[in-house]
């Protein structure tokens, strides 16, 4: 069996054999879907509210338009940097008409004070969309392998 990367109980990373992959927490929106005949803009608003920058990765992922999908077909936005204390990020991503896609925040550290809401949009800066604000108290949180 290969050597994988592992966190043992106290946060620290080594290699070992037979041991639980590294996992992270990550927060999602669950999958949404453009239900408009046009191109929407999913726009995302992240605060970090911590008095230290935050390393945080911000997904939106195309889950595309077939009945059944076994993975994303593509990704609209992937960006992993650090957010400076006390600071309101705007992100937008381009959704394909009639697509289903989902907004994931995975945070390194420090992720009680790290809020993130997004909302379609007709276009940037353009009116909301009815029924696709999700609240930073609506993401669900999941455990995925190796995000950051």
């Amino acid at each position: 069996m290969s050597e994988i990367e592992y966190d043992d109980d106290h946060g620290n990373s080594e290699k070992r054999n037979h041991k639980r992959p590294r996992r992270n927490t990550v927060r999602t929106t669950g999958i949404l879907q453009n239900n408009l005949a046009r191109a929407l803009t999913a726009h995302l608003d992240l605060v970090n509210l911590n008095t230290e920058p935050v390393e945080v990765r911000v997904q939106v992922l195309n889950w595309g338009n077939a009945v059944t999908q076994t993975n994303p077909v593509s990704t609209l936005l992937d960006i992993t940097q650090f957010i400076p204390a006390n600071t309101r990020t705007a992100f937008n991503a381009l959704i394909p008409a009639s697509f289903h896609y989902e907004v994931r925040l995975t945070v390194a550290e420090n992720n009680r004070n790290v809020l993130l809401t997004t909302y379609g949009r007709t276009t940037i800066g353009g009116g909301q969309v009815v029924g696709l604000t999700v609240l930073d108290s609506q993401f669900q949180t999941v455990e995925i392998e190796t995000c950051i």
